[in-house]
């Protein structure tokens, strides 16, 4: 487990782990972390999985009823699991729980993901997706600045309608939707101080430029419903059995 201790550092951040380190990520993790503990305080099981952000994991799962917490990371050495999160090595329906932080936006293959995601889950278990909101301003600033891949404006910022349409492709329900976090997109902290006005402002007036996206949703299995054929159905009326007749050109011998 890393020790946490949040840093005025304000660039030359190596991964979002390191960023989060950041008094301003700090401040946005607190913030995240009371939103989502009430979530996670009433899902109960035997097995959750992290991916990404690993090394934040026993903050943000603090709350969590789950028995069994693994992270899974195919890089970071810290993980317990190290894998392709998009070729999974678990087992089907054994997941209680999976948390996809900041991964999204950082890999070729979302849907590959989210397939192995949908496939580890016991049905109704939950999916958790945490990623930057790009109709918020850092996602301006990420449309301004993103090819310079500085983190945390790397990576691609997926909206919150086009993930939900993956999802309801591949057969999950979402459970609820909340933004968080209205700090302006700026690291020196001296600067923000002077901008809460700012972040007040477009907490109370403008909710959806929330700078985090937090989605939750539902693995569902559609109950088999059995269809009775036509033939069950029809009434048998009594009839008379036709007497067999000689055909023509044929004899009939007593």
């Amino acid at each position: 487990m890393r020790f946490w201790r949040p840093t005025t550092e304000s660039k030359g951040f190596t991964n979002i782990d390191d960023w989060y380190l950041s008094e301003t990520g700090h401040n946005l993790l607190n913030e995240l972390t009371e939103r989502i503990s009430p979530l996670l305080a009433t899902t109960f099981g035997y097995y959750s999985l992290q991916v990404g952000c690993t090394g934040l994991a026993p903050r943000l799962q603090e709350s969590c009823r789950v028995k069994h917490q693994f992270t899974l990371n195919d890089l970071d050495s810290e993980a317990e699991i190290r894998a392709t999160p998009s070729m999974l090595p678990i087992a089907s329906d054994s997941v209680d729980l999976v948390i996809l932080m900041h991964h999204l936006s950082n890999t070729g293959e979302p849907h590959a993901v989210l397939r192995e995601a949908f496939r580890i889950l016991i049905p109704e278990g939950k999916l958790v997706i945490i990623d930057f909101n790009p109709t918020s301003l850092w996602g301006l600033r990420h449309f301004l600045q993103g090819w310079l891949e500085h983190v945390p404006f790397s990576g691609h910022f997926y909206t919150a309608k086009r993930i939900d349409d993956w999802m309801r492709l591949l057969g999950f329900d979402q459970l609820c939707h909340h933004r968080v976090g209205y700090l302006p997109p700026i690291q020196k902290t001296s600067i923000t101080r002077h901008l809460s006005w700012l972040e007040k402002g477009t907490r109370k007036w403008l909710p959806v430029l929330g700078t985090l996206n937090l989605l939750v949703y539902s693995k569902s299995i559609s109950p088999l419903t059995p269809v009775r054929h036509r033939w069950v159905a029809r009434k048998l009326l009594a009839s008379k059995v036709p007497r067999p007749s000689v055909g023509r050109g044929m004899r009939y011998d007593r």
